[in-house]
């Protein structure tokens, strides 16, 4: 029963944390459907596309999380909080590179999938929006990994909760009442995700997570 209810401290944060992005990404696609079928299906597939590219953001947090882990195990702190940096920097350095082929060449990107020229048009211009958010995936993903790797998993649970629901979710609906339409839904998804990277660096800075006893 200890090891249970461990182990059910650290799953159920990270559990809600799924919740939460799931209910948002829903009413994203609410505030998005009155402009159309066309933008309904670049939403979607810009989703897609993004989370292909939050593929190798996962591996680099899970292994900085292991690393993490076992560091702290091994009463070696700094080097736990370095290996962190390390997994979001190597991420970093590799979406700089992505984020130009989205910039230069979204319209054959999209033209994988479907070739509707309308459609091409609306998702390229939503991968070019998002690129500001891929650039600060790695501080995202890789240090919210590398927080759950450690078992600090309520920080990312709360940092979710605030800026999806607090600042996403509100935006998006009112951007998308604006002059900007169909994009100010993807400008409140970016503007959200710029703020969950500045609070992840400001908290793995702090340093609080290294005393994490699980």
């Amino acid at each position: 029963p200890a090891v249970i209810w461990r182990m059910v401290k650290i799953g159920l944060p990270a559990a809600i944390t799924g919740i939460e992005r799931s209910f948002a990404n829903i009413l994203l696609v609410k505030f998005i459907s009155p402009f159309g079928t066309v933008a309904v299906a670049a939403q979607s597939l810009e989703e897609r596309i993004g989370q292909f590219i939050q593929m190798p953001a996962m591996g680099f947090g899970m292994a900085g999380g292991v690393m993490a882990g076992q560091n702290l195990g091994a009463g070696k702190p700094e080097r736990a909080e370095k290996s962190g940096w390390i997994a979001a920097f190597c991420f970093t350095g590799i979406m700089v590179v992505g984020c130009l082929v989205i910039w230069f060449f979204s319209d054959y990107i999209v033209r994988i999938f479907n070739s509707e020229p309308e459609l091409v048009a609306v998702t390229s211009n939503f991968l070019k929006i998002q690129i500001i958010s891929y650039l600060v995936f790695g501080f995202v993903l890789v240090l919210s990994q590398t927080l759950n790797g450690v078992g600090d998993t309520v920080v990312p649970m709360l940092v979710t909760l605030t800026t999806m629901w607090l600042v996403q979710v509100p935006m998006a609906y009112v951007l998308s009442k604006t002059t900007l339409g169909m994009y100010g839904v993807r400008w409140g998804i970016v503007l959200a995700i710029f703020l969950r990277a500045i609070i992840y660096i400001v908290y793995y800075r702090t340093g609080r997570w290294k005393h994490k006893k699980v």
